[in-house]
């Protein structure tokens, strides 16, 4: 096992002194090797890509001359397109694709917490990665992670995507906690709003999702499930860092526009993170046109 690690202080901490993961009471340290990038000509069993999703398409020009066309490349990232920029540069049937309800946060360079142990769901983006599967569900397995196969990795994607959508926004322009969302006034129907409008974008784009009520409720449990977790979004926008908005809220307009469905709250959500995003940045305000963009 190895990683590829681009923030230096973080790097040279696990190279020092390894990887330290706190879950609850308890510690354990990993000694890892990671490098500052892919290493060409060596022989991987699985490649996992979990870098921020407007990165993926960068991540994607570099690795058809790091890997060959046998190593599969699963992406467990937020949002939507991240396996279509994969797949745009490596053979589809190299690419899984899949979802994971770990929680996690860097407290410090080589630090980590585990904040939620959960599952991964993986799924091939084409039939011919099928025969990647088995492989890839028992290293995962092997490592103490519960994980599955799903014959609709695109359900999967867009039933996460609005579990997202609803959430990550919210905690980010209010500040909060995610079980916070659930004692604010007025929250858990905008949340609802969101969820449908996933729906009515994923209907026309033939991904069937749980019916708008039962997306809500799914929404809300995973509140409830995950009410001490501190949101990616409201962690970059914290500390200044470019959010994910674009493929999550963002692609959910920019996917409903593409077929006529109207999504003006994933709209509204994705323009105030955008402004207080490029407000916390020192950026200068950008143009509608920016809105609509999907990294």
């Amino acid at each position: 096992m190895a990683g590829v690690c681009r923030r230096r202080e973080h790097r040279e901490a696990i190279q020092a002194n390894g990887l330290l993961l706190r879950e609850g009471d308890g510690e354990t340290r990993t000694q890892i090797p990671v490098t500052e990038e892919l290493a060409a000509g060596q022989s991987y069993r699985l490649l996992v890509v979990l870098v921020k999703s407007f990165d993926t398409e960068t991540v994607a020009k570099n690795l058809p001359s790091r890997i060959d066309t046998q190593t599969p490349v699963l992406t467990l990232q937020n949002g939507l397109g991240n396996a279509e920029a994969l797949a745009a540069h490596l053979a589809p049937e190299q690419i899984l694709a899949g979802t994971t309800t770990f929680g996690a946060l860097r407290e410090a360079p080589g630090e980590v917490r585990l904040t939620g142990r959960g599952e991964c769901e993986i799924g091939a983006w084409s039939p011919a990665g099928e025969r990647y599967l088995p492989l890839t569900q028992e290293l995962f397995q092997r490592a103490g992670v519960e994980c599955r196969q799903t014959p609709n990795v695109a359900t999967a994607l867009w039933k996460k995507l609005a579990i997202n959508a609803a959430i990550n926004p919210l905690t980010a322009i209010l500040r909060v906690r995610n079980g916070e969302l659930l004692r604010r006034e007025g929250v858990a129907q905008i949340m609802g709003m969101v969820a449908e409008e996933v729906w009515r974008v994923a209907a026309r784009h033939r991904i069937a999702l749980p019916t708008p009520p039962e997306l809500r409720e799914e929404v809300l449990h995973v509140c409830q499930l995950t009410a001490a977790n501190r949101s990616s979004m409201l962690r970059d926008m914290e500390e200044g860092r470019r959010t994910e908005i674009d493929a999550i809220n963002g692609a959910v307009a920019r996917l409903g526009l593409e077929r006529g469905v109207l999504t003006p709250v994933n709209s509204t959500l994705t323009g105030l993170i955008h402004a207080l995003s490029d407000t916390a940045r020192g950026l200068p305000e950008a143009g509608p046109e920016r809105r609509m963009e999907t990294k």
